[in-house]
């Protein structure tokens, strides 16, 4: 009977670690292009200044052209996912952006980069410090977890196992 106890308290200290410890953040994109690869890997990369923001996608006109076969002055239409959770991006109407394409569609992980306004100079590819995609709207920085659980939560599991070997001691001096 002790020793059904004892498991109990054990699965319970465990159990109790389990829930009180703090969860990590969990990130649902994650690129596995850097930004010189997904400038090497597009089809078309242009720079050009948003003019119109869907749910389902972007249209911007185009200011220079990189790579592909767009043209400056045209308006190009490219299908996005708004939520960056999920690798889209979050244009904003009036901003100029470098975009990479790929089958009439962009994303983080296709090539994103915000561009200062208009008069000043157009990063390329070959510039030595690459520009990286950020969101268009900045959102805090995830609070770091907090570790202080670790101690308290070992020394339960130490107590507990302790009781547990005390309790299977006590049944085979019993027997």
């Amino acid at each position: 009977m002790k020793l059904r106890a004892a498991i109990l308290l054990v699965l319970a200290t465990i159990g109790l670690v389990v829930v009180v410890s703090p969860a990590q953040p969990a990130w649902a994109c994650s690129c596995a292009h850097g930004p010189v690869e997904q400038d090497e890997r597009a089809e078309r990369t242009v720079t050009g200044t948003v003019t119109q923001v869907t749910d389902e996608g972007v249209r911007l006109t185009v200011d220079a052209v990189v790579k592909g076969d767009a043209r400056v002055g045209e308006t190009l239409g490219l299908r996005v996912n708004r939520s960056e959770v999920s690798c889209g991006y979050a244009f904003r109407v009036g901003a100029r952006y470098q975009v990479n394409a790929n089958n009439g569609a962009t994303g983080l992980c296709v090539g994103v980069r915000p561009l200062p306004a208009a008069s000043a100079p157009i990063p390329t590819s070959a510039d030595p410090t690459p520009v990286v995609a950020t969101p268009a709207v900045a959102e805090p920085a995830p609070e770091p977890t907090s570790r202080s659980w670790l101690a308290p939560g070992a020394l339960l599991l130490v107590i507990a196992a302790g009781l547990v070997a005390v309790a299977l001691r006590r049944r085979r001096s019993a027997r």
